[in-house]
């Protein structure tokens, strides 16, 4: 709610000529991560928006970032994990190991998926991959078009979850320079024509 604030504000405030967005982040939830990329790309759409990649932006931290206008990365800063998980526990052997069943009553054949006293039917693995799959074209496609690479030459690169370098990823098209906070600053004063403009944290 912070982020969305800060930027909405520097959206209709006339003499924030330009953002750096600060990114620390692991990554999270795809919803959360969607909304934020959307504020950030209707930051963007009005005045220049820099994210500045700092020791990790991986999954949603890069999805996130996808909405400005330019990344930043340090050549350490660890980012992509351009993916979607959905993860499970089950321990339905260990019941049976200490004489533990479970009773479930649903209301469709789906609503316990994921429930980790049983073993997965085929039709729930299927219908899970597809949840996966659908968030991760979303993904994709939003990476593709904010970086003007085709997504399925990201698809057989680097968009397969793995975690990469700041320097792996300005190879890959992923970010657009390499640098520290500082070159952030001096690239958002340059694309928001300020260049004695005031940083205000």
């Amino acid at each position: 709610d912070n982020v969305k604030r800060a930027l909405r504000q520097a959206r209709e405030d006339d003499k924030v000529k330009a953002v750096v967005l600060r990114i620390n982040s692991p990554g999270g939830e795809v919803t959360a991560s969607d909304i934020l990329y959307a504020e950030v790309k209707k930051t963007a759409e009005v005045k220049p928006v820099v994210v500045y990649m700092d020791s990790i932006a991986a999954s949603g931290g890069y999805y996130i970032s996808c909405g400005a206008t330019k990344i930043v990365a340090s050549a350490t800063t660890l980012t992509a994990s351009i993916g979607v998980i959905i993860q499970g526990l089950n321990y339905a052997d260990l019941f049976g190991k200490v004489g533990l069943a479970s009773q479930t009553f649903t209301s469709g054949a789906f609503k316990d998926t994921l429930s980790g006293t049983r073993p997965m039917r085929e039709d729930e693995k299927a219908y899970v991959q597809g949840l996966v799959d659908d968030m991760y074209g979303r993904f994709l496609g939003i990476v593709a078009e904010a970086r003007k690479v085709p997504a399925q030459k990201l698809k057989d690169s680097v968009a397969d979850g793995r975690v990469v370098t700041g320097g792996q990823a300005m190879e890959a098209k992923l970010v657009d320079q390499l640098g520290y906070i500082e070159d952030a600053y001096a690239l958002a004063k340059e694309l928001g024509e300020a260049e004695g403009a005031t940083v205000v944290r």
